[in-house]
């Protein structure tokens, strides 16, 4: 997303070291160790995907952002990441045990939202998990809202139901936990 490329050395300043981290950590707890896991919108890589690693897993970073994965690759010079887009994954079927993405799908309409869970859902393994924020509104549409982080305009759009939007890709929705003021997150996993 060219707009994370302007806010790229700005970010980790407004960014804490702990937001998504436990709940990231949670679904990891639930892998075997050394579990390979793909951060979807890994950005500079802090704190997610640096918890992950330094809890003893495999993960692979995947980012659209030039100048965020330079940061990446500054912050975690050891982890694998990529440049390419969530909506067309650049890696085999069935190759991670789990996936993340904090932060990053509600800045995609909800057609390119279903390409993501779709291209996620194909490169995780049997029963694995997939972890994401989002914004669900009854109604939601394609119009979407636009807001600012660091004087860069973002959209942000909503879905009406990621029960059945994670559905139609391959994915069972298994939990729903709203911090009010910090995320919804959703908890799915690509079944047996």
């Amino acid at each position: 997303m060219r707009e994370y490329d302007l806010i790229a050395d700005w970010y980790p300043t407004d960014r804490g070291r702990t937001v998504g981290v436990a709940e990231a950590l949670a679904v990891a707890a639930t892998l075997p160790d050394r579990s390979r896991i793909l951060d979807v919108g890994c950005g500079n890589g802090v704190p997610i995907t640096e918890a992950l690693v330094n809890a003893g897993h495999c993960v692979v970073g995947l980012d659209s952002s030039a100048e965020m994965l330079a940061l990446f690759r500054s912050n975690l010079p050891d982890t694998p990441v990529v440049r390419a887009d969530a909506r067309r994954c650049p890696f085999a079927n069935g190759s991670f045990d789990a996936a993340i993405s904090w932060g990053m799908l509600f800045h995609l309409a909800r057609g390119d939202q279903a390409a993501a869970f779709a291209s996620v859902s194909r490169v995780l393994k049997p029963s694995a998990p997939f972890l994401f924020t989002g914004a669900e509104i009854d109604g939601g549409d394609d119009a979407g809202i636009t807001g600012t982080m660091n004087g860069v305009a973002f959209p942000y759009y909503a879905v009406p139901s990621y029960r059945t939007l994670t559905a139609e890709h391959g994915l069972v929705l298994v939990d729903v936990h709203d911090d009010p003021g910090v995320s919804t997150y959703y908890l799915t996993r690509k079944p047996a």
